[in-house]
């Protein structure tokens, strides 16, 4: 009986013997193999982290796709530029409460460069409308009645220039029993 117990446990010291030395080779190996291939190695990882960022940015770009109005339920015309962030629109408003968000989107890296100018004309007949650039986690009033980063006066004609950054930029209009009109031309 003590045979029995005796052998599997001969072969179990045997075989956890064999493991260790064989890693210690392996492991070597290894070590010989990275210190070989260290350049190859960086460049596979740096392709894999540019494939990455890529596919992080796409990700996020048709995402914010569903951010800004869509055409339907805006009040004027919209026409894209070259993308979402750039183009031009026209509306009038009527006692108009609520937001639109009229050009922008969520990018790591926009195709077309960080800098936009936008020329508009905002003009309140009633009520108070802000014409405002948001993004993460800040906004930055253009034209309107607000008196936190006021730009402009609340009726104006001007050209505001921005540079973006990574993450959430949208240029917004936001009325409160507004009615006037406005004239938006992002470059």
């Amino acid at each position: 009986m003590l045979k029995r117990r005796f052998i599997p446990a001969l072969l179990l010291v045997v075989t956890l013997m064999f493991c260790l030395t064989g890693c210690s080779d392996i492991g070597r190996g290894l070590l010989n193999e990275l210190e070989d291939n260290k350049e190859g190695i960086k460049s596979e990882l740096g392709e894999l982290k540019d494939g990455l960022k890529a596919e992080i940015n796409e990700w996020m770009g048709f995402a914010s796709k569903y951010a800004i109005t869509k055409d339907k339920d805006l009040k004027g015309e919209r026409k894209l530029g070259v993308d979402e962030y750039a183009g031009s629109y026209e509306a009038s408003y009527t006692q108009f409460n609520g937001k639109e968000y009229i050009f922008g989107g969520t990018f790591l890296k926009r195709e077309f460069g960080t800098a936009l100018k936008a020329a508009y004309s905002l003009k309140i007949q009633s009520g108070t409308a802000a014409l405002y650039w948001l993004r993460s986690p800040d906004s930055h009033i253009i034209s309107g009645d607000k008196e936190v980063h006021m730009i402009t006066k609340a009726t104006d004609d001007d050209v505001y220039e921005f540079t973006m950054t990574a993450g959430d930029n949208f240029i917004v209009l936001e009325g409160n029993d507004f009615t006037g009109s406005l004239s938006l031309k992002v470059e």
